[in-house]
């Protein structure tokens, strides 16, 4: 590759990037981010011959990350697609452009690779500790964006994602990292029998968590039963359609037409889906009475909505917003309210507005210019129900976002509109990311998500009957129990902080004199 002329070189690095995409969902094709990652990391050896390495180093890096940014997160532009005309033409323009911002991280990592990494076995532990810091960094840095982590190459709720109730995505990333670097040193000749070593410790590491995982679910106890019986309603309405004025008296008849379908006695609470309807819910009496009427005295819904504060200081503010209400005596009765926290750029609240604007680029929002955030991660206490933590669409993306401790909820409720991203990978990729958040935190999670993958997810994540998108509809579901607080839950990322420790100390050790050379040079 590194005798390529330099654009076609970094066309097959962008290319490489972009296959290397096909190891996260839908395709969960892992042997695609170990060969990328193995040409990657030899591109890096041959950019440490240049005559500026850090510069050759980073291009080499941002280049590839960008092709696999690009390819995981291109369904981004749909929401572009789907607002309308007017938005359509920013659609790739956005999905490549947080694809750039994303691969800097890379690019960075790539240049100190290129400059500092050396030749030797250990320099597969110095890129493993770069590229986890860069994974950590683009997941942190400003609102953060831990979408398509590493870790998430296998498949939720399967045995490798099992090690996530331990050392969670993060520590199950830099794992996976390390390990697909392994195969990059059987380059070069003659292939002594000891190259083999780091890749054959390597398999028999992830043969052990994959082992561990399945134990863990083949001994899983079915737990006591919660008592409690959710109600997904799920409505195929494209967005156009659904946010097109004159269009709010149709959606508020179909979800009401779904929410009173046979079997209603029997359930204790009903979910709609995150802005499951174009208004505002808590103060629309034509949704509410008719609310009031088929809920009497019974169950609990638990809905998205858009909601405004009319007496904020400075002025209305608005809250894309999680509401549980009940109806006793066919009265509506709001039993718990959650803001959201993380917001998305550009979909709910517009970063360095005045920049944008003069560009003629708006929020995707269709009700209000912009969101207001809450004020953070709460449960919410039902009469009828153990406490849930609420969590609106990708703040399902965050680890250790829910409370803990004395804290910790029964059971989380992820309320999504996945319909922005059509028929593209991200809404599996969404669901594949709450199911990791399961195992994480030991917690079943009720799922509804219009336009994406809706149903339970259970304490180790899994799912025994999804709701497929485009489907319409009342879908009923036990909600399983919780398990004990996960080792993971208690630590957090401490396990993920010590592996990115020794690997760092290993490479000190190893390279010690070449780094006590480096440092006299720059002295």
């Amino acid at each position: 590759m590194n005798a390529l002329p330099p654009w076609r070189r970094r066309g097959v690095l962008f290319g490489l990037g972009a296959v290397s995409a096909l190891a996260h969902a839908p395709v969960f094709f892992f042997p695609a981010l170990v060969a990328g990652l193995t040409a990657l990391l030899w591109a890096l050896d041959g950019a440490a011959r240049a005559r500026r390495p850090m510069r050759a180093g980073f291009i080499t890096a941002f280049v590839f990350a960008l092709g696999y940014f690009a390819a995981g997160i291109f369904w981004i532009a749909f929401a572009f697609f789907s607002r309308g005309p007017a938005f359509a033409p920013f659609g790739p323009l956005a999905a490549l452009g947080l694809a750039a911002i994303l691969a800097l991280f890379w690019g960075l990592a790539g240049a100190a690779q290129a400059r500092l990494g050396g030749r030797g076995p250990a320099r597969i532990l110095f890129f493993a500790v770069l590229l986890f810091a860069a994974e950590w960094g683009r997941g942190h840095v400003l609102t953060g964006f831990p979408w398509n982590l590493p870790a998430y190459v296998w498949p939720g709720g399967g045995a490798v994602s099992q090690s996530a109730a331990l050392i969670g995505a993060w520590g199950l990333s830099f794992l996976t990292l390390l390990g697909f670097l392994t195969p990059s040193l059987l380059a070069g000749r003659p292939v002594r029998a000891g190259r083999y070593a780091p890749l054959l410790v390597a398999v028999i590491v992830f043969a052990g968590l994959f082992a561990w995982g399945a134990q863990r679910l083949a001994a899983a106890a079915p737990g006591e039963p919660t008592g409690v019986r959710l109600r997904i309603v799920q409505v195929d309405i494209g967005q156009r359609e659904k946010w097109q004025d004159g269009n709010q008296a149709m959606v508020r008849d179909r979800y009401l037409e779904a929410t009173g379908a046979p079997g209603l006695e029997s359930v204790t609470h009903v979910l709609w889906p995150e802005g499951a309807l174009p208004l505002y819910l808590l103060e629309d009496g034509d949704t509410l009475a008719p609310l009031s009427r088929l809920l009497a005295d019974g169950p609990t819904l638990i809905a998205g909505t858009p909601r405004r504060d009319t007496e904020a200081p400075g002025g209305t503010r608005y809250y894309n917003a999680i509401a549980a209400v009940s109806f006793p005596g066919g009265r509506p009765r709001l039993d718990g309210l959650y803001d959201k926290v993380r917001l998305v750029p550009f979909g709910e609240y517009i970063p360095f507005a005045g920049v944008f604007r003069s560009f003629g680029i708006a929020s995707l929002s269709t009700m209000v210019e912009g969101y207001s955030p809450g004020e953070g991660a709460a449960n919410i206490q039902l009469d009828n129900a153990p406490p849930f933590a609420p969590l609106v669409c990708y703040e399902i993306a965050y680890p250790l976002f829910t409370a803990r401790g004395a804290r910790r909820p029964a059971w989380i409720a992820n309320l999504s509109n996945d319909a922005w991203f059509g028929p593209t990978a991200g809404p599996v990729q969404h669901l594949n990311i709450a199911q990791y958040r399961a195992i994480e935190e030991g917690l079943p999670i009720a799922r509804t998500a219009s336009g994406g993958w809706s149903g339970v997810i259970d304490a180790l994540g899994r799912t025994n009957r999804l709701v497929r998108p485009g489907v319409e509809g009342a879908f009923d579901f036990d909600l399983p129990p919780a398990r004990p607080p996960t080792l993971y839950s208690v630590t957090g990322n401490a396990a993920a902080f010590l592996f990115w420790a020794c690997a760092l100390a290993g490479f000190v050790v190893v390279r010690r004199r070449s780094i006590a050379k480096l440092l006299r040079r720059r002295s």
